[in-house]
């Protein structure tokens, strides 16, 4: 009886994990990489606010993050199509 309860927590931790990195952690990127493309824009001392070129070190980031997105969200969809492949590879 103790194995079936220590099995079923550690299949709900598992899935905590993923809730949280899938959940949190790619929308958290994708909006860091939102912020880096804004990264030209400066705040004058009048309250004016003027956009400048982004900057290289911002493009280059948010190229990188959203990168990672796409990669995550094509292996989730090769995850699903793979069935049960796929699931034998990571598991």
């Amino acid at each position: 009886m103790g194995e079936i309860f220590l099995k079923a927590f550690e299949a709900l931790w598992q899935v905590l994990v993923a809730g949280v990195v899938l959940g949190a952690g790619l929308p958290a990127l994708f909006a860091l990489g939102i912020r880096l493309q804004g990264s030209g824009r400066t705040l004058a001392t009048d309250g004016a606010s003027y956009t400048t070129p982004v900057t290289t070190g911002g493009r280059a980031g948010s190229f990188v993050l959203f990168g990672v997105c796409v990669l995550a969200v094509l292996f989730g969809i090769f995850l699903i199509v793979a069935g049960g492949f796929g699931l034998k590879l990571f598991g």
